[in-house]
């Protein structure tokens, strides 16, 4: 008797399975014999000239008539063109120390504060390095002088960036 109940079962369960099968094929493969319209130069999709002294592309963009059709793509490729700027370099010191961790960073990031200077660190494992954003010799002097009271040993170095 529990053999019959068993084999009812399973035969049910892969009866509901097949016919689950059998829909989502049906439904995967709508609108695959149909045929496609193609596609004619009278409905070209333009955008509409305003005056050439209007560059507001937004509502150029806004006017452009939707076609009635949509093409079968996955992928749309855009070209934006645009005049390069020319590459600035910009001069910046880098501070060289002597000592990397964490005491030492804790320190030169409160003189840096301090002194009202604009300054990157960029931290490695095995050293960091400190751009100083700042052109006066002066001020400079004055940091690795400060740096000197926490026993960290410095020198700046002018660098391009």
């Amino acid at each position: 008797m529990g053999r019959h109940i068993l084999l009812a079962i399973i035969i049910t369960l892969l009866i509901i399975l097949g016919a689950c099968g059998f829909a989502l094929y049906k439904y995967a493969n709508i609108g695959i014999f149909e045929t496609s319209q193609s596609i004619s130069n009278e409905t070209p999709i333009l955008i509409q000239q305003q005056n050439s002294d209007s560059s507001d592309w937004v509502s150029q963009l806004a006017n452009v008539k939707k076609p009635n059709l949509t093409l079968p793509v996955n992928e749309i490729f855009i070209e934006f063109i645009r005049t390069p700027k020319a590459q600035t370099t910009r001069e910046a010191y880098l501070l060289l120390i002597d000592k990397n961790d964490i005491y030492s960073l804790f320190c030169i990031r409160e003189v840096l504060n301090g002194a009202g200077v604009d300054f990157t660190i960029v931290k490695d494992i095995l050293k960091s390095q400190i751009y100083l954003n700042t052109k006066d010799d002066k001020l400079l002097k004055r940091v690795i002088q400060e740096l000197k009271n926490y026993d960290i040993h410095s020198k700046v170095r002018e660098v391009r960036l």
